[in-house]
């Protein structure tokens, strides 16, 4: 039974297209010169990865859809605004910002290589079945809970395991007699659980992509201060979204009562603890591995992960296959060969979006005057906590009208960190950035959590975002920014 839901569950995903093999040898190339960089930061290696992200995108142009054609034309433009600004001085500002995109790409290949090892994983698909069949009272806490600790290794692979599986299991439910009406509730109750709890782990998870880009486009800013204050805000977001699920639910079921129909409620079903101690050896092995990494090297703990992502994934797969989630042998070695064929290169297009419109905010904010831009600020005598609170807002406004929230985030950290007169704390104004990011994935229909969910279960963006989600999104940018502003205080 598990093997036929979980080839279901696969087959609902988005297929990639086979790579050429140039492509795909200049993406794994591309990450090898990351990890070099990382590890030696020697002048060689970052530009060896600025070059190696040109021939990225100058070869993948083909398999990039309008969105990131769009963001290699800006790109481009803000690369010829900044030589006509500063003639040849502008070429290492170029080469480092490049390089700066390059790990961007770069983290989001190796990373999302870990839903090539849970597509195939038993355990994880137990665990998407268990999440999925919880009766009302606790299928909120469930789906908010799983899609934010399974965000933590797979990214947004979380929402394109489970989001399949709730909607499977609403249509399921529709066919044995369920009014429509009553499928659409429970639609939009789990899908929003779901997103919303993937949605805040990108405020404290080292695995995050978030993470990665904030405290590369933060100097200065401490992953320790940022998670703990994050663990908090996301625990607090916790208990806004269930209360707001359950008034959703009770005008459902008054509506439902009114008309005559009474909802049962479903029982819950075993909890899979074999499956649930078995994926927490794997992000315990990933955490493990990486603190080793780290620990040897002297490197960043983000930097540490984005290393560790495909060494545990070929370990994940090695154990699959012992316990029989992988067939054979035969089909081990496969599936391993596939991780440099397929599986980096796929993500390609997600890791130009990310290195792109963040070469493009970092560089572009190298190009404000900046003493124009803090005389404007001071004028407006707003203390660092109000700063902290009006980014945190600007990010997901900003997105509901195209802008990406990626290019944003690297605009306005950029800028901002390099302006003493602010007296912004590098920290607190990562976490702000952090914050809006989060926003977004639930209040803008240009969201990635979005545009994901419409690919997968048919959800428009705007249903998603503002029908399902609004008020949620302003209810969480309350509270968090008012722990914004009392830790603020505290670590000032």
């Amino acid at each position: 039974m598990a093997t036929e839901h979980q080839g279901e569950a696969v087959s609902d995903l988005p297929v990639a297209r086979m790579p050429g093999a140039p492509f795909a040898i200049i993406c794994c190339t591309l990450c090898l010169a990351v990890i070099w960089a990382a590890l030696s930061d020697h002048g060689p290696a970052h530009g060896a990865s600025a070059i190696l992200f040109v021939l990225f995108c100058g070869f993948g142009i083909s398999r990039f859809g309008t969105r990131e054609r769009v963001l290699m034309v800006i790109a481009l433009l803000v690369s010829g605004t900044a030589f006509l600004m500063r003639g040849g001085e502008a070429l290492e500002p170029v080469v480092e910002d490049m390089s700066r995109a390059a790990y961007l790409a770069a983290f989001m290949m190796l990373i999302l290589t870990l839903r090539d090892g849970a597509f195939s994983s038993r355990s994880v698909l137990g665990i998407g079945q268990y999440l999925t069949s919880q009766p009302p009272g606790r299928r909120y806490f469930a789906l908010h809970i799983g899609g934010h600790f399974l965000g933590t290794l797979l990214n947004f692979g979380a929402i394109s395991l489970l989001g399949p599986l709730v909607l499977r299991g609403v249509r399921a439910a529709e066919a044995e007699g369920d009014p429509p009406g009553l499928s659409r509730i429970r639609l939009r109750r789990q899908i929003s659980a779901l997103s919303r709890g993937f949605s805040w782990f990108n405020i404290w998870a080292p695995t995050a992509i978030a993470q990665a880009v904030v405290l590369t486009t933060v100097p200065g800013s401490r992953a320790g201060t940022i998670a703990l204050v994050g663990i908090i805000i996301a625990f607090i977001v916790l208990w806004v979204g269930w209360a707001e699920d359950r008034v959703t639910g009770h005008r459902a079921r008054m509506r439902f009562a009114e008309s005559g129909f009474r909802v049962d409620l479903s029982q819950a079903p075993p909890f899979p603890v074999q499956s649930l101690l078995r994926f927490l050896s794997v992000g315990a092995g990933l955490l493990g591995l990486a603190w080793l990494v780290s620990r040897l090297s002297a490197i960043p703990f983000v930097s540490a992960i984005m290393i560790s992502a495909l060494p545990l994934t070929v370990l994940w797969m090695i154990a699959q296959s012992v316990t029989g989630s992988i067939a054979d042998i035969g089909t081990l070695r496969q599936k391993i060969w596939q991780l440099p064929r397929v599986a980096i290169p796929s993500g390609s297009p997600e890791a130009a979006t990310l290195g792109l419109a963040g070469y493009i905010g970092i560089l572009g904010a190298t190009l404000v005057d900046r003493s124009w831009f803090a005389s404007l600020l001071s004028g407006t005598h707003l203390s660092p906590a109000i700063v902290y609170v009006i980014v945190s807002g600007l990010i997901p406004l900003a997105s509901c009208i195209g802008l990406p929230p990626m290019m944003l985030v690297t605009f306005l950290g950029g800028l901002l960190v390099s302006i003493p007169e602010l007296g912004l704390d590098p920290s607190m104004l990562g976490l702000s950035l952090l914050v809006g990011w989060a926003l977004n994935l639930t209040g803008s229909p240009f969201g990635a959590t979005s545009l994901l969910l419409s690919r997968v279960a048919g959800i428009s963006g705007i249903t998603h975002a503002w029908r399902w989600n609004g008020t949620f999104t302003v209810l969480s940018w309350i509270v968090a920014a008012i722990v914004i502003f009392i830790a603020s205080r505290i670590f000032a």
